[in-house]
């Protein structure tokens, strides 16, 4: 328990105090390798160092005993050029079975940056990530000439492929297809050029995060299961990208002509996600976010009648409490049979707990500038509630929007009404304007 709060080069340095203590470190579950952290005081052009030092990290994995749940390596891209790297892997899955394993390529600073690509390319054997005990794997910073590496790995269950270059949208496709079993997709990929259409079809993936800085002729999403959709930067997309994931409503409103810039979420929250789920994919989302300037939007669908759902709702919002959100999308889903006595009274009790409730949700911190509502419905009780705490607490800065076009006449002028009572209610801010579109 001592050693699990220890860097992997702290607890093997324990292995002096005593004999007593010289082998327990090579029980812990989790090894963390980093080469560069080692090199950072030592001259540009030491390749034997290098060598030496590579040799010391084999020593480490082959050294250590039991199996691992996590392993993360910080290597140079001297080995991407001879066997060591795909010993490693072979090291970390085949024997030690590690469950998460992390590969990070860094380039010296005396290779000129036209030489990345060739430099960081990464030349492994087929099968080398198929391993059945391997079910996530996160790749960053190489150059991928192929799918072969991937072949048969119906085992991962999560990708993450970050700062890489892939020469072509259809190894970036085959990649995919081969890890059939897919729940979660991280990409942050480069392509040299205009490279042709990227498919992702996969009905087990949930969650599917993108950054493409670069143009595709098209991008088509087929997954019938997928909750997130996690879009930090598409360049021109707005015509060509294909989604077909019944959970997941996008807007094309939230989309500029030169694509996404400004980071956007699509989140269908679900009261059937597990705890390790939602961990997982906050702190997807979570990630980079400081560097990034989240100055984003959202598009949630929500039941807003399930505390489970609303809870989630207020979690994932309170990811922005330190920034303005730029836009906030929700569609109202799965609502229960609406009151039968009408509009939602504001002149009893209920305005009072109504009053009270909207000091309490989301959050004081939390802002955004504009608002739109789909699907909004002015005889659901729980619907209205929340719609009067946008605003009536200092959450929504310039505009709510609320769709009623799509409404037949009838059930037009219902919601028409309930937005004339929102109009009613006090405003957080004394501009505030609200709308029906």
């Amino acid at each position: 328990m001592i050693l699990s709060k220890l860097s992997t080069e702290e607890a093997i340095k324990t292995s002096v105090l005593s004999s007593r203590w010289m082998d327990v470190w090579k029980w812990r579950s989790h090894l963390v390798l980093d080469m560069k952290k080692v090199l950072e005081t030592t001259p540009e052009h030491v390749h034997p160092v290098y060598v030496k030092l590579a040799r010391l990290m084999t020593k480490t994995i082959e050294n250590h005993r039991g199996h691992l749940e996590s392993c993360t390596i910080h290597h140079y891209v001297s080995q991407c050029k001879d066997d060591t790297l795909q010993n490693w892997i072979h090291t970390a899955t085949r024997l030690k079975h590690t469950k998460d394993l992390t590969l990070t390529t860094h380039i010296p600073g005396y290779i000129r940056w036209y030489n990345y690509k060739e430099a960081s390319l990464l030349s492994l054997l087929p099968d080398t990530f198929s391993h059945h005990s391997l079910n996530s794997l996160s790749l960053f910073g190489y150059t991928l000439v192929g799918a072969h590496p991937f072949t048969n790995c119906k085992n991962l269950k999560t990708l993450k492929l970050i700062n890489k270059v892939i020469s072509q949208a259809s190894i970036l496709t085959k990649v995919l297809e081969a890890c059939s079993s897919l729940e979660v997709i991280v990409l942050n990929v480069e392509f040299p050029t205009r490279s042709g259409v990227l498919k992702i079809e996969n009905n087990n993936l949930k969650f599917l995060q993108v950054t493409f800085p670069y143009k595709f002729d098209r991008i088509e999403v087929y997954a019938s299961c997928l909750d997130v959709l996690d879009i930090r930067y598409i360049k021109d997309m707005r015509d060509n990208f294909i989604l077909a994931a019944p959970n997941i409503r996008v807007y094309r409103n939230s989309w500029d002509r030169h694509g996404i810039h400004n980071p956007h979420l699509f989140y269908n929250i679900s009261s059937y996600l597990t705890q390790e789920e939602k961990n997982i994919w906050h702190e997807l989302m979570l990630s980079d976010f400081h560097d990034m300037k989240r100055y984003g939007s959202l598009s949630v669908s929500v039941d807003i009648t399930d505390p489970k759902e609303v809870e989630m709702l207020k979690e994932v919002l309170l990811m922005w409490a330190t920034n303005k959100m730029k836009k906030l999308e929700i569609l109202f889903k799965n609502k229960k049979a609406p009151r039968e006595d009408g509009i939602c009274s504001t002149n009893n009790k209920a305005h009072k707990n109504l009053l009270e409730d909207a000091k309490k949700f989301p959050t004081a911190a939390f802002r955004v500038y504009n608002v739109r509502l789909y699907n909004f419905d002015g005889l659901n009780e729980e619907e209205f509630a929340f719609a009067s705490r946008l605003v009536m607490q200092k959450t929504v800065v310039r505009k709510i929007m609320i769709e009623t076009s799509s409404f037949s006449a009838a059930k037009k002028l219902k919601v028409e009404a309930a937005v004339a009572k929102l109009m009613e209610l006090p405003k957080g801010y004394k501009r505030l304007r609200i709308e029906c579109f």
